[in-house]
C-alpha cells in the first residue's frame, strides 16, 4: 500500500478516535440531560433521568475504551503498513472497518448493558 494511502488510514483512525473520546466526556461526566440528539437514545434510556445518566454514562466509558483501541490501530498503520489491494473495495473496508467495530461493540455493550437495569 502507498505511504500516502497508510498515513490516510492512521490518520482517519486516529482523528475519529480522538472525536469519539471527546465526545464521550460529557456523557460519562453526566452533563447531557435527557435529548433526542445527543446521547446513547436507546429506548431504556428514555425511562427515567436515572436511566438516562446510568446508560449514557456507561456507554461513554464504553466508547472511550474503545475510542483508545481505535487510535492503538491508527498508530499500527504507520508501524506496520498494509499491502494495496486491487479491489479497492477492500481498501475501504481496512480503513473503516476498526471504526465501525469499535463503535458496534461500544452500542452492543451499552444496550446489554441498559437490560440490566
Amino acid at each position: 500500500m502507498s505511504t500516502s494511502l497508510n498515513l490516510f488510514f492512521g490518520m482517519m483512525n486516529i482523528a475519529c478516535g480522538i472525536l469519539f473520546i471527546l465526545i464521550s466526556i460529557p456523557l460519562v461526566k453526566k452533563k447531557v440531560p435527557m435529548n433526542k440528539l445527543y446521547g446513547f437514545r436507546i429506548h431504556k434510556s428514555f425511562a427515567s433521568d436515572d436511566h438516562w445518566f446510568k446508560i449514557n454514562e456507561y456507554g461513554g466509558r464504553q466508547l472511550i475504551r474503545w475510542s483508545v483501541l481505535l487510535i492503538l490501530v491508527g498508530i499500527l498503520y504507520f508501524i506496520f503498513p498494509i499491502q494495496e489491494f486491487q479491489d479497492q473495495r477492500m481498501n475501504a473496508a481496512l480503513a473503516v472497518a476498526p471504526i465501525l467495530i469499535s463503535i458496534g461493540i461500544a452500542i452492543v455493550k451499552t444496550i446489554i448493558f441498559s437490560k440490566t437495569l
